[in-house]
């Protein structure tokens, strides 16, 4: 026990050392511990693992860890191949093995392709992905549907729902795809937003960065909502279906926050899944146009800003541009669920035509990292 006397003893410089000694290495000591029990810090990969990852993806051409998306961006020269067909280099992802791919489940062609797709919104997000030429053949292309592979009980029960709730929407809808579409555009916007607001609610209840979620999801229920007034410019809901909608939008807002609430994994595999599905959907709607069902008419002024079509856009295009975003909303939220499977929460979400983990937090158009 530190006394008067032994103060008076040792001299000043020596008592304060005998006394602050101890203190301090107490104060290490449980710092240490406190480090080795965060499982954000031991989630993070050693400064060799990244070094080698970095290496690597250099060598395949791939953006290096710790390089902004401007930087990867302005990579391709003026008058280069890939400058003069618009597509950005970003979007040339490193060949490596299927482990290190965030979106396994997609061929990796379609992966481009739909990145490239989901670039054309007027008001998407330009400091995710550049904005991108894409044709209409490339759009013919992504009719092929992905699914995910359910994997252990909870990604089984989501599938099995959405497998289960589809059989009301084809029986109350059957052949009617534009409404379909208009009316499974009310219920899809929805996830988005509840993500995003959870994310924010955490960020600021751990009083934390957010690293880049917040943004795409809420890009997601905006990138819906459109979608509806869009369907709105080809037909008009009827007063029962109005009804429906408002009883769907009270009865799944309260059903998917309690589910985000206690089962995120669960939440983003839903939406997957019920992605998977609206996919389908707009295949049926495209073949129903090509069997002349429904008349092939102009794509409305709505439809030609967002996706800056072209003035003689029909609504065939339109189909291939949203169903393009409907796989979009499928991949990143399967990806979503996996990343809450490993609990990987406080990295950056991937995005499509990006090898795993060679991605920084998204940066806005200023060059500077989105919190």
């Amino acid at each position: 026990m530190f006394t008067k006397q032994a103060a008076t003893t040792l001299g000043p410089s020596r008592a304060f050392t005998t006394l602050v000694h101890p203190i301090a290495r107490q104060l290490v000591k449980k710092c240490s511990t406190a480090t080795r029990a965060n499982p954000i810090t031991s989630a993070l990969p050693s400064v060799t693992s990244v070094s080698k990852l970095s290496t690597l993806a250099s060598a395949q051409g791939a953006p290096a860890f710790g390089a902004s998306h401007s930087e990867s961006r302005n990579s391709t020269q003026p008058g280069s191949s890939e400058s003069k067909s618009g597509s950005a280099s970003w979007f040339q992802p490193a060949m490596v093995n299927r482990d290190s791919r965030a979106y396994e489940w997609v061929d990796r062609e379609a992966e481009i392709l739909i990145a490239k797709a989901y670039s054309r919104h007027k008001f998407g997000t330009p400091h995710i992905m550049p904005v991108s030429s894409v044709t209409t053949e490339e759009l013919e292309k992504l009719g092929t549907p992905f699914h995910y592979q359910p994997q252990g009980l909870i990604d089984s029960v989501a599938y099995g729902t959405m497998r289960f709730l589809r059989v009301f929407t084809h029986t109350f809808f059957r052949d009617r795809y534009d409404h379909h579409a208009l009316i499974l555009e009310t219920v899809a916007a929805v996830p988005g937003i509840v993500g995003a607001a959870f994310r924010h609610l955490r960020s600021l209840r751990w009083m934390e960065r957010d690293n880049g979620w917040i943004n795409p999801l809420q890009e997601e229920a905006e990138n819906e909502r459109m979608h509806l007034l869009i369907w709105m410019k080809f037909c008009q809901p009827t007063l029962f279906e109005r009804f429906l909608v408002i009883l769907a939008q009270a009865g799944y807002l309260a059903f998917y926050t309690l589910l985000y609430a206690f089962s995120p994994r669960s939440a983003h595999r839903m939406v997957g899944y019920l992605e998977e599905e609206a996919h389908l959907a707009y295949t049926a709607f495209l073949r129903a146009v090509d069997e002349g069902k429904f008349v092939n008419a102009p794509a409305p002024d709505i439809a030609i800003n967002y996706y800056r079509l072209p003035a003689d856009a029909k609504l065939r295009d339109v189909i291939l541009h949203v169903r393009a975003d409907e796989c979009m909303h499928r991949d990143f939220n399967h990806m979503l669920a996996d990343k809450h499977k490993r609990h990987d929460l406080a990295t950056p979400p991937y995005f499509p035509g990006t090898m795993r983990g060679a991605v920084d937090a998204p940066q806005s158009q200023d060059g500077h990292q989105q919190p």
